[in-house]
């Protein structure tokens, strides 16, 4: 089933690796179920001044090197790019790709370029590790903690699934109440237009191990039962007004992100929602930053359009059962 949603596009920001390949395939499927354009963003990061690294020790002459000029850099990029757009128009010709280069720090780019003008970013997940992580930081997280819409993070394999099968669903991890809104509006999103179910997920464990096997041992029935309860206040308006989508609900006991990895094993897209919105330092909280590496599928961060809710209780923040 294709609808459109809105007039905003899909954007795409991709740096050509091949770790952008899941992300391309995802995004040209993604914009044209939603019927929107497809924008595909490459940043050129090269061309960003760093400040020269001295040596602690004298090591001698550097050997001469032809300096690379701003220009040719800008050449490369916009052949990158002008290459990932004919890999996007090839797998669906009739679909409308536009492309933007950009110059600058790469999550700033992309975020600038989003802003505004965006149904949904869709970025590779992050493959950069050590030295040059600690020097960039972190794309993926960055982008998807910044972006004012939705990002979806997408395994450098990830293919659209092919065959017949038990048909597509989508898991959303639900931590408490106030969160389904958010979460909830872009899992029915993604449902309704694919005829798609959704599987919501409430994790919960104790943050101390020994304190937890007592707990598991003793109350397990009653965190059942407390989780229950939650999801059916989270979900019974939602079940209303989307009675033709299918919805089942699952308490487990366990670390979220693990919990929810395993959820998204058969799953087509697992969403997620951003832990802490007013805390600059640390949007997506400790389970999605876990997620966003270990998922094996493509992974929606909702910004959350609302303050922490109040938890008078605090027993399932302290349970450890944070799941977005």
């Amino acid at each position: 089933m294709t609808r459109s949603l809105n007039h905003a596009p899909v954007v795409l920001a991709s740096d050509g690796t091949p770790a952008s390949e899941g992300a391309l395939r995802f995004a040209v499927q993604e914009a044209g179920v939603r019927g929107a354009g497809l924008v595909i963003v490459h940043v050129n990061t090269l061309n960003v001044p760093v400040a020269p690294l001295r040596p602690i020790l004298p090591i001698g002459p550097l050997p001469a090197t032809r300096p690379t000029l701003p220009s040719e850099l800008s050449v490369h990029a916009r052949r990158v790019l002008d290459r990932i757009a004919r890999e996007a128009r090839a797998l669906a010709p009739g679909l409308s790709v536009s492309t933007v280069l950009m110059d600058g720090r790469r999550v700033r780019a992309i975020v600038d370029a989003a802003a505004d003008a965006a149904q949904l970013v869709v970025v590779g997940r992050e493959t950069r590790h050590g030295v040059e992580r600690v020097l960039t930081g972190s794309t993926t997280a960055g982008v998807a903690s910044a972006a004012r819409c939705p990002v979806v993070v997408v395994p450098g394999d990830w293919s659209p699934r092919q065959g017949a099968g038990d048909g597509p669903t989508v898991v959303v991890g639900l931590r408490r109440v106030g969160d389904a809104a958010d979460l909830m509006a872009a899992a029915y999103t993604w449902a309704s237009s694919r005829g798609a179910s959704i599987t919501v997920v409430h994790a919960w464990q104790m943050a101390d191990s020994y304190l937890d096997r007592i707990e598991t041992r003793t109350h397990a029935d009653d965190w059942q039962a407390r989780g229950e309860q939650l999801l059916g206040e989270a979900l019974d308006t939602w079940r209303d007004q989307h009675p033709d989508v299918s919805v089942q609900t699952h308490v487990v006991h366990g670390h979220a992100a693990s919990v929810l990895a395993a959820a998204a094993k058969t799953a087509d897209l697992l969403v997620v929602r951003r832990a802490h919105e007013h805390r600059p330092w640390d949007h997506l909280g400790a389970t999605v930053r876990a997620l966003l590496l270990s998922s094996p599928t493509p992974v929606e961060v909702v910004p959350a359009h609302g303050g922490p809710e109040p938890d008078p209780d605090l027993v399932l923040e302290e349970s450890g059962s944070v799941t977005t």
